[in-house]
């Protein structure tokens, strides 16, 4: 029998006996069912060149055109944006895993030499961007939160650049593994 932790309607805040009811291996196991789509977060600039693999992007408005990203706190590429104060937001396709893999921090290559195997170029923040990502955002950080391992990075976006073919699969990852989306009979 699995067990549910229920916040009371109209709660302002999860109590601590709410937190203590899932531990941090449960909580990854459970978000490791939904499906994420896989990002590079990318930035230049007088700290310095980084990037990092990031699932944990969104939307946050449109009106101005704002998102979200979060980065844990012992990542290099943390500091470097924190420095920065801008990135770019590169959502992959699916003929990138080496992309992810890499910025993910397999085969332990140096940062700079990161940048070496896509096709990188730079937007008007400075903030390199992945020409063969399916979409990059230019973005500016407006606003930042700390919260338990993680840095939570609000961002405006300035400025994007794209393929337009409207056939390219995106790279998404579920279940601990690299997968793509198929379309669905309605």
């Amino acid at each position: 029998m699995s067990s549910a932790v229920f916040i009371e309607a109209g709660a302002s805040r999860i109590t601590d006996a709410a937190i203590d009811a899932i531990d941090a291996t449960r909580f990854r196991d459970a978000l490791s069912r939904a499906v994420t789509a896989v990002t590079v977060i990318a930035t230049d600039g007088a700290g310095g060149r980084a990037g990092v693999t990031c699932s944990a992007v969104c939307s946050v408005s449109d009106s101005p055109p704002t998102v979200l990203f979060c980065i844990n706190r012992r990542s290099a590429a943390n500091s470097v944006i924190k420095s920065n104060g801008v990135v770019s937001i590169n959502w992959l396709h699916a003929s990138q895993t080496a992309v992810s893999q890499l910025f993910a921090g397999a085969g332990a290559v140096p940062m700079a030499q990161r940048f070496d195997g896509d096709s990188w170029g730079v937007f008007g923040t400075g903030a390199p961007y992945s020409k063969s990502a399916m979409v990059a955002l230019d973005c500016k950080v407006v606003d930042q939160l700390e919260i338990g391992t993680h840095s939570v990075f609000v961002a405006q976006v300035l400025g994007s650049s794209g393929a337009e073919s409207s056939n390219d699969t995106p790279l998404v990852y579920c279940r601990r593994s690299y997968a793509t989306t198929q379309p669905v009979a309605a």
